[in-house]
């Protein structure tokens, strides 16, 4: 309702920070977020992740590396938006799980062939969702979150993505 009511509000950015621990550790603080360029979160909501390597790619095992991660933000779109999706809708949801797997070639990230690519090729992900309601409710609520999920989308979908460079000497 707030967006339908306010124009500019649907315009949604998030931001954060990282900051390299040494070795394969950096620490990515998540800095909230706005729409319509009002903040929506309060200055002290603060979470920050931090992502390492495993040892077989030189790393410390610290914590997990980047791939796990974006397994982690699917996982928690598609099911928090399918919790979501069926209570707007009345479908009683008593549990959801999912099992996830992500494909990718290291000698893609390694530089060891340049034919191979660099990032994930498939995922791959099983959903199960318990529920006193009809199998086609609860179908179609996962129906509309195989369409509606943000990550999945960004996942599935080509997205824009910039850089700059500063260089600071030391």
């Amino acid at each position: 309702t707030a967006i339908r009511q306010n124009p500019g509000l649907e315009k949604v950015t998030i931001k954060a920070r990282s900051t390299w621990c040494r070795g394969t550790t950096t620490e990515v603080t998540l800095c909230g977020w706005t729409a319509g360029g009002q903040p929506m979160t309060g200055p002290t909501r603060r979470f920050t992740i931090t992502v390492d390597d495993p040892p077989e790619l030189g790393g410390g095992d610290r914590a997990p590396f980047p791939p796990e991660v974006l397994l982690a933000a699917l996982a928690g779109c598609v099911t928090n938006a399918t919790a979501t999706n069926a209570a707007l809708f009345g479908v009683p949801i008593e549990g959801i799980e999912m099992e996830l797997e992500a494909r990718m070639d290291a000698r893609g990230f390694l530089g060891h062939d340049k034919s191979v690519r660099n990032g994930i090729t498939d995922i791959n992900y099983t959903i199960t969702i318990q529920s006193p309601a009809a199998e086609e409710k609860v179908r179609r609520c996962k129906e509309t979150i195989d369409r509606k999920s943000a990550i999945r989308d960004t996942l599935a979908n080509p997205v824009n993505i910039t850089s700059k460079f500063v260089y600071k000497p030391s």
